[in-house]
């Protein structure tokens, strides 16, 4: 049966705060809370939509932007991140359980990350502008 799968990233070894990773952003939308994921069984294809997130123009959050979302290929996306937080910034995120089958089979999960910046990814959003 597949399961989900406990996946951390160690935080980044120079202090970086998510203050500081917003200020060295151009360009870029800054998502927060998990709310819908799908991963194909192969773990390759991928596509996450969030409950809210900031456009990040020069360095500053200029805009709230509702329902963002993310998708690309698993490889690609990892290879991506160009700056990750430091342990001041590292949660231990995730789901209290996995929980599949009949008769249900729980597993604990977890995911931990500090926030980190990846370049070049499909993003997308609810928001019309006017």
């Amino acid at each position: 049966m597949i399961r989900m799968t406990n996946i951390s990233l160690l935080p980044g070894e120079k202090p970086l705060s998510l203050e500081q990773l917003v200020a060295s952003t151009d360009h870029g939308i800054l998502m927060q809370t998990n709310r819908s994921w799908s991963i194909d069984d192969k773990r390759y294809n991928f596509q996450f939509g969030c409950e809210i997130g900031w456009e990040i123009e020069h360095g500053k959050r200029v805009r709230m932007v509702k329902n963002p979302s993310y998708s690309g290929i698993t490889t690609e996306f990892w290879n991506s991140l160009d700056a990750i937080c430091s342990r001041d910034e590292w949660i231990l995120w995730g789901t209290p359980n996995c929980g599949k089958g009949q008769p249900q089979q729980v597993m604990g999960t977890g995911h931990g990350a500090a926030p980190s910046r990846f370049r070049g990814i499909k993003v997308g959003s609810a928001y019309k502008g006017a």
